[in-house]
């Protein structure tokens, strides 16, 4: 093939290629309310206050919505946790409401193997006569309930309809689970509740691998509070130490990183408790920790 042949196919099919990706979307008829819903107006937006639930730290949200549809998260300024802040997984919220893989209705698996869509009203009588043969053949242990973490009234709705069936108890999978911070808790405390750290209040802080501005507890929280004090403030400025082994964004904001290899933050932290009680800057626990 001739250069100028080749140029010219090239040419030819670019400008094709072009129109094809250029081509517009199928004209879609809009039809206007026939009974407009009375807290919504055509043309002007509708806010709503709600709870982002991208991870378990449950910040305050306004959802801007117009003619019914969601178009844009922001945070809640007068919500405690967030105070109007939101990250960039809440913002992507709407990513996951309209991603069209996103599962619209209920579902039963077909002999086959494949999931086939049921209507509501069937997918609730197929619940109900599930569970009705379940409880008369004693078989109440059978029943599970999986989903995320619920320590809301929904949760405890849930609990209770379990335990009244007999069924075993609520499955919750959190993708940042915070179980070992729980159990530390528990054993220095006694309460296996998550607690909360009033970065805004200390004058130094030293973090063991807790990425508080990402993913950890409640980053936004975190982040508010961690900026209000290491900010140079009054002639004084809190400092922040961070221990672990990779250069993440948390240890990027930290005035000094030890980085230690995976796993053995731990070490580092029974040395300094070490050296704390032989210094006499703290008494030892009365009880033996088990």
């Amino acid at each position: 093939m001739k250069r100028r042949e080749f140029l010219k196919v090239i040419g030819v099919t670019g400008v094709g290629a072009a129109t094809l990706g250029c081509a517009a979307e199928p004209a879609s008829k809009l039809i206007p309310y026939l009974v407009q819903p009375e807290e919504i107006v055509p043309g002007i937006p509708t806010v709503y206050a709600s709870v982002c639930r991208e991870c378990p730290a449950g910040c305050g949200i306004h959802a801007k919505t117009r003619e019914g549809r969601a178009v844009k998260l922001e945070g809640n300024p007068e919500h405690p946790v967030n105070r109007g802040k939101l990250c960039a997984r809440g913002q992507a919220a709407l990513q996951g409401l309209y991603n069209p893989d996103r599962v619209r209705g209920p579902l039963r698996r077909a002999p086959s193997g494949t999931l086939e869509p049921l209507t509501w009203d069937e997918a609730e009588a197929l619940l109900s006569e599930t569970i009705a043969a379940l409880l008369a053949a004693g078989r109440g242990n059978a029943i599970a309930f999986f989903g995320a973490p619920e320590n809301t009234s929904f949760g405890g709705l849930v609990d209770a309809w379990l335990s009244a069936l007999g069924a075993r108890p609520r499955v919750a999978y959190d993708a940042f689970g915070t179980e070992a911070l729980l159990e530390a808790n528990r054993l220095s405390f006694g309460v296996a509740e998550i607690p909360d750290f009033a970065l805004d209040e200390a004058d130094f802080v030293i973090a063991f691998g807790a990425e508080f501005l990402e993913t950890w507890v409640s980053p936004v929280e975190y982040a508010r509070r961690f900026g209000a004090r290491h900010t140079f403030r009054d002639g004084d400025i809190s400092k922040f130490v961070f221990v672990g082994p990779r250069l993440s964004l948390t240890a990027a904001n930290a005035d000094e990183w030890i980085a230690t290899r995976p796993g053995s933050e731990m070490f580092l932290a029974l040395g300094m408790a070490r050296a704390i009680v032989e210094s006499g800057w703290a008494r030892v626990p009365a009880r033996e920790l088990a």
